[in-house]
């Protein structure tokens, strides 16, 4: 293939976190200069983003997952473009690492931190994508990387909290890297704590811009399963939230699905915050927390990008870390928390930020103190709103291990220990990266609501109970002890299908 035919490809480049690192400053992702290479069966790109980190002493970095969907015109969808490992060229400071399935981890190979900034990366890829012509989108989406460790479970107050028997509230067990029991009190047993292994996490909750990419990836029928207003509605039509109260989603219909020769087109979605009827703007919400996702959106969407739900266990590991756990005790390591009302600036751009956090030793949490209707903040803010140059991890609401909105803004399901089929759900099995017609993720074996089907076996679609999940981390209509790392109080009953404004996505590999 000639460089001209090179050229005719059509390049779609998608960042779905533009946020921020660690507790520093705003993050800026950056794919740019995509190309490809034929005769090497290489994708040509390069990537950027501001304050990445490694440390050698918690053996913890940040990385880049960079995925590619490519549409396929025979089914009329989005598909997964595998990656080979053959051909890779990877600046020197760097690395990459496989992910099982889709999907390559970049990040730093020596300690350090600051902007990383990668010129000429290649991946090798199939040779049908990198010879052919395609509409390939290109992803990537930031995580953290939780290395194998020694933690403690509970905090001896919070509700429901582990603890070591069923007499001693005291976390006084260390649990090492291999099988243990904890107490769990919500089954009133004791549950197995086993396969501590190393992973990663996704640095923030899902942004709106995130879904919105998502839905602009699926066919009408699958559309249709993962919004709540049809794809047919006018534009301007609020996709998931409610007409009237919208809670600070701004997801909305930029372009109705059409009937042609007798079958829908996809809509075409975009963010709009300020009414303006011009899409996607710097202005419009796209870095703000996605809410009104049900588990049926959820599953969906960790299953299209290659990821799965964390366990109760992993949210405490990517939360404490190796610290000893303090009694009610939030992400940000203590149990002070600001209770003053945000007044927040810059309302749904990409520059969000609130100007009266609180000092130290409060920690800074979106939750029902500090929520604001009067200023516009009635829902979700912008991932890493709290994180700015000066920040420490209390002031900037981050984890032990730089995960942020660990503790409000979204609560987020997570895999529970309290019930037999959240004690069922292996770590190791994945579902298929492609959705079925109607948009649910099948194969999905052991995941929470996963039903028997003839064609598609083990489909989430809603249809049976998803018992295996409970809520972690409060939101911004909870109460403080919502948010503690340990609190265990919010349950899941029923098929877990409804959409509401105050729970996100978060997914790990």
């Amino acid at each position: 293939m000639d460089n001209n035919k090179i050229q005719t490809k059509k390049i779609i480049i998608t960042f779905w976190i533009v946020l921020t690192a660690l507790w520093l400053h705003a993050n800026n992702v950056q794919i740019t200069n995509v190309s490809f290479k034929p005769n090497t069966n290489t994708i040509k790109f390069d990537i950027s983003w501001d304050n990445s980190w490694r440390s050698s002493i918690l053996n913890n970095w940040d990385a880049a997952y960079v995925f590619i969907k490519y549409y396929d015109p025979a089914s009329g969808t989005w598909l997964s473009a595998n990656f080979t490992d053959q051909n890779n060229v990877i600046p020197a400071g760097f690395s990459v690492s496989e992910a099982p399935g889709v999907g390559r981890f970049i990040f730093r190979s020596e300690s350090g931190s600051g902007i990383s900034q990668l010129v000429n990366v290649e991946l090798g890829i199939e040779s049908r994508i990198a010879q052919g012509i395609f509409d390939v989108k290109l992803f990537a989406l930031e995580m953290v990387y939780i290395p194998v460790i020694d933690f403690y479970l509970g905090d001896q107050a919070s509700n429901n909290s582990y603890r070591s028997s069923y007499l001693n509230l005291a976390p006084d067990l260390m649990f090492k890297n291999d099988e243990s029991f904890v107490f769990d009190p919500l089954p009133e047993e004791y549950v197995e704590i086993a396969n501590t292994a190393s992973f990663y996490v996704m640095k923030y909750e899902l942004s709106q811009g995130g879904y919105r990419d998502f839905l602009n990836s699926l066919t009408y029928s699958q559309q249709v399963n993962h919004t709540a207003s049809l794809p047919t509605s006018p534009s301007g039509t609020f996709a998931l939230a409610p007409s009237t109260i919208n809670y600070r989603n701004y997801i909305k219909i930029k372009t109705p699905a059409q009937l042609i020769n007798g079958a829908y087109t996809p809509a075409v979605y975009g963010c709009d915050s300020d009414f303006n009827n011009v899409y996607d703007e710097l202005s419009d919400g796209e870095n703000i927390a996605c809410n009104f996702v049900n588990w049926v959106d959820h599953a969906a969407y960790l299953a299209w990008v290659g990821l799965r739900p964390l366990t109760e266990i992993e949210f405490e590991i990517a939360g404490r870390g190796i610290q000893y756990p303090a009694k009610n005790e939030y992400a940000w390591g203590n149990a002070e928390i600001g209770d003053d009302q945000y007044f927040v600036f810059d309302a749904a751009l990409n520059t969000e930020y609130v100007n009266n956090p609180e000092p130290n030793p409060k920690g800074n949490a979106i939750y029902e103190a500090t929520v604001n209707s009067l200023n516009n903040l009635d829902g979700p803010v912008r991932n890493g709103i709290f994180a700015t140059a000066s920040s420490n991890r209390v002031k900037s609401g981050g984890s032990f291990f730089g995960v942020m909105e660990m503790s409000g803004n979204l609560r987020e399901r997570v895999i529970t220990t309290a019930n037999v089929q959240g004690r069922f759900f292996n770590k190791n099995t994945f579902p298929g990266t492609y959705l079925n017609d109607l948009g649910h993720a099948f194969l999905a074996t052991s995941w929470p609501g996963a039903r028997v089907d003839p064609v598609f076996p083990n489909i989430i679609d809603g249809s049976i109970p998803a018992l295996g999940l409970i809520y972690r981390g409060g939101s911004w209509n909870d109460e403080s002890f919502y948010l503690c790392i340990s609190d265990r109080s919010a349950t899941i009953f029923g098929n877990n299908t409804n959409r509401d404004p105050y729970t996100g996505i978060r997914g790990c590999r």
